[in-house]
């Protein structure tokens, strides 16, 4: 009885050591490959860094009302939490909308967290083919007075306090979600 027991005892511990060999010869785990493939997508200056937030919403009411989801934020070793955001796209630039974005970012992650947030950002442009080549771009954020006055002005336009003013390039008019309602010169 005694020598059955320790037979199956050492099988149990030979298929335990198959098992560890085995798995640790193979191709990463999956839950290894998503993590490599968020490195493969980071900026290079934010190699080092530690990714802390993805896909966060935050929501602060003062000094304005707003909501926000950071794509991405990275702790850097300073301390400093640098956001990025990420955008698939056949232009490989970042636009004002982008910047906007990663400003109001900002200003929930400092009103809701506490959190010291860097005057710079990323935004990430993927071109949606297969290949799939990305460029990260460094942006440099708006001022908080600058996003204060624009929330605010979005705000005065919405109650009709003040009178909204034509988009000054014909490609943005072209690609506005008001432009139905619009009589901008811009426009056919």
């Amino acid at each position: 009885m005694i020598a059955l027991a320790l037979t199956l005892g050492v099988v149990a511990v030979a298929a335990l050591v198959a098992l560890m060999i085995a798995l640790r010869s193979r191709e990463p785990m999956f839950e290894d490959r998503p993590a490599s493939a968020e490195r493969d997508s980071r900026p290079e200056a934010l190699l080092d860094a530690e990714l802390i937030y993805v896909e966060k919403v935050l929501r602060v009411s003062r000094p304005v009302g707003l909501i926000a989801r950071i794509d991405r934020g990275y702790r850097m070793r300073s301390g400093v939490i640098v956001l990025t955001e990420f955008k698939s796209r056949w232009i490989n630039r970042p636009f004002l909308a982008d910047v906007v974005q990663l400003s109001a970012q900002k200003l929930a992650l400092e009103g809701q967290l506490r959190q010291r947030v860097a005057q710079y950002g990323y935004v990430v442009v993927k071109t949606p083919s297969k290949a799939g080549h990305q460029t990260a771009h460094r942006v440099e954020l708006m001022p908080r007075a600058d996003m204060l006055a624009l929330i605010k002005r979005r705000e005065d336009i919405l109650a009709g306090r003040v009178v909204p003013h034509y988009a000054e390039s014909p490609a943005i008019c072209r690609t506005c979600a008001f432009r139905a309602e619009c009589d901008s010169p811009h426009l056919p």
